[in-house]
């Protein structure tokens, strides 16, 4: 009688996963390959932090604007000429940072959006891992939302399409159902990322000229280097303090900098539209050359590295 009863267990058993498996195959989503997954986090942890320099290179121009406007102004033995020199700077500076406010909503999403991949392609997608990527869909949602309104796009968003996916995961389907997820979101995220780099890369342009360019007045920041050299040419009965001659000096590093950085964050956000095109063929097609995806994912490593050794060099210069 017992021999029976164990039988009937194994029996039953291999019955319900005979049916789990079926399941699978009639959803039409197989599960990822480890090698599908390791890609996917391997671009989420590349990406991690890129999101600050896009906003360190506006903040490097509007302070170096308003320190050109600080020394044009010391050079000036009319006070009231000091005093616009002072304002046009200050105005320009409010401008530039409002103009930073789209590029800060476009950067929040590819932040949240690594998140988001590191949190789905974890080996343990707990209850918490859940509710954090829910919460990370519905921000990415109003990140996309606030960047549309701010720069007149009209980019669709796909957090939502995710969290509904999660919710919905939970008990012997939670596997499937996580990677699932997955593969919308790497997907779904195809055309806006491929927006929002694209606006990244068009911003970076707008400070330092197009990339085949050698014209200095295309190069915002080569041309406020140009202003504050000049200003040396000025007569000074009185001569320069060595204070004056510093800050000229600091500014011109700071023009150098910055342009290497707008420079270095050009060419990390066109890698990442590069590696993210790759990695969504990745998720849909095991015969993907993954070898060549993860050469474009360190590549893409590499850049945003790059970007933030200037980007350190830059907030070091200003301190």
């Amino acid at each position: 009688m017992i021999i029976r009863r164990d039988r009937g267990f194994a029996a039953r058993r291999i019955l319900l996963v005979a049916v789990v498996v079926a399941g699978w195959s009639v959803a039409g989503c197989s599960l990822l390959t480890d090698n599908q997954v390791s890609a996917v986090n391997q671009f989420s942890e590349a990406t991690k932090g890129f999101g600050t320099t896009p906003g360190t290179v506006i903040t490097a121009y509007a302070a170096l604007r308003s320190e050109r406007a600080l020394l044009e102004s010391a050079t000036r033995s009319d006070g009231n000429a000091a005093a616009k020199d002072l304002a046009s700077g200050l105005q320009q500076r409010i401008g530039l940072e409002s103009r930073a406010a789209s590029s800060d909503a476009a950067v929040r999403v590819l932040d949240d959006y690594a998140q988001m991949l590191s949190l789905l392609s974890s080996s343990k997608f707990t209850d918490d891992l859940q509710n954090q990527t829910v919460a990370l869909g519905s921000s990415i949602d109003n990140g996309v939302a606030t960047f549309n309104r701010l720069s007149g796009s009209q980019v669709n968003s796909f957090g939502d399409i995710v969290a509904g996916i999660v919710r919905g995961a939970g008990g012997l389907w939670i596997r499937r159902e996580q990677h699932k997820a997955l593969v919308a979101a790497v997907t779904q995220a195809k055309a806006p990322i491929d927006e929002l780099t694209t606006h990244i890369e068009q911003l970076m342009t707008f400070f330092v000229g197009p990339p085949a360019s050698d014209d200095p007045e295309a190069n915002l920041f080569a041309r406020e280097s140009k202003e504050v050299q000049g200003f040396l040419a000025r007569s000074q009965p009185a001569g320069r303090s060595v204070e004056v001659l510093e800050r000229t000096q600091t500014a011109m590093r700071e023009a150098v900098d910055g342009q290497n950085l707008a420079t270095s964050c050009r060419k990390a956000a066109a890698q990442y539209r590069s590696a993210h095109s790759e990695l969504v063929q990745a998720v849909t097609n095991e015969k993907t050359d993954m070898k060549g995806l993860i050469a474009q994912i360190q590549t893409l490593s590499q850049e945003i590295k790059a970007a933030k050794r200037v980007q350190g060099e830059v907030r070091k210069a200003r301190e």
